[in-house]
């Protein structure tokens, strides 16, 4: 992941490990996660399409990326879709991400509620499960909350047997036939006949060229929202401009670090990107910020009660 670039993929800058414990050091985008957004402001949802279509376009173009790259995300949901200050958004959370095997994938895994139905019933599946989440996203999205949120595991396989799909709740707001369309093709059960990304991209340009630039995200969406500066006024200052995420924690929980982006553009070695543990060979920015977390580690445990079983 540390590879890929692309303006709404977060990329992840270097990965650190301490006592069996995973750090992914990547930008900071300042105002959090969408769900975050939603909770806040729009617990109903978001009804402005224009937004809607602008967070598929960039989601869309964010999996087209992946699938090039032969990877899927694997874990689509509006937790994982980062929003910085300026309006630009990115796709994060690589925790469960993976290469596409041509044989096909079958580990059981994501976010229950997202999750493509060849998941839920254990069958092989390819990068058209990332279609799936994103579709269940818009839901979620414009409907302030995903479908089946309330099914436990065993109700959650029984109706991914079935041949219903979700579909948005009108009963909240009038939603258009095509951004209706566009979550019916995303949920097309049989995985053969789901579109890929780059599909959609090209099928639903009535409802995707709705999209808008940063600023009318900031103004529409952004705007009487708290940013990280002023949630955790106490953790944060101007310096800090990137965070560390502990792979470890149960909603992938953020702690920052201090250090100045300066410094790390200057020190940053490409060639560094990937700190497999052991000792601190490390110099530049990966040394002094490997010290700093081994530091802070005890305190990032009992803060975001890390699971302690031997690795």
């Amino acid at each position: 992941m540390s590879k890929i670039v692309h303006p709404h993929l977060i990329q992840a800058y270097a990965i650190i490990t301490i006592d069996c414990k995973a750090y992914i050091i990547m930008p900071l985008m300042l105002y959090g996660d969408l769900k975050n957004i939603l909770s806040f402001k729009f617990l109903k949802g978001i009804h402005d399409e224009n937004v809607l279509a602008t967070i598929m376009k960039y989601c869309l173009e964010a999996i087209d990326c992946l699938n090039n790259n032969n990877l899927f995300h694997r874990d689509i949901k509006a937790s994982n879709i980062l929003i910085d200050k300026n309006g630009s958004m990115r796709l994060g959370d690589y925790g469960v991400s993976s290469l596409i095997k041509k044989e096909g994938n079958n580990t059981f895994i994501g976010s229950i509620c997202w999750m493509a139905p060849e998941i839920a019933l254990n069958l092989e599946y390819t990068y058209k499960i990332d279609i799936w989440s994103l579709g269940i996203t818009a839901i979620e999205i414009a409907n302030g909350k995903p479908p089946y949120k309330d099914l436990s595991i065993n109700e959650f396989v029984e109706e991914s047997k079935s041949p219903r799909i979700p579909s948005l709740n009108d009963d909240i707001y009038k939603f258009s036939d095509e951004f209706k369309n566009f979550i019916k093709n995303c949920l097309v059960k049989d995985p053969k006949l789901r579109p890929s990304a780059k599909e959609l991209l090209e099928k639903h340009k009535k409802f995707l060229d709705k999209a808008k630039n940063q600023e009318y995200i900031v103004e529409n969406v952004l705007k009487g929202c708290l940013d990280l500066h002023e949630i955790f006024p106490k953790t944060l200052n101007e310096k800090e401009q990137y965070f560390v995420k502990s792979e470890n924690t149960d909603e992938g929980l953020n702690k920052m670090t201090t250090k100045e982006s300066g410094e790390i553009d200057d020190e940053f070695n490409v060639d560094e990107k990937i700190d497999e543990g052991g000792e601190d060979k490390n110099t530049g920015f990966l040394g002094p910020l490997k010290r700093e977390l081994n530091k802070k580690h005890n305190d990032l445990k009992g803060m975001f009660d890390m699971n302690e079983e031997e690795c």
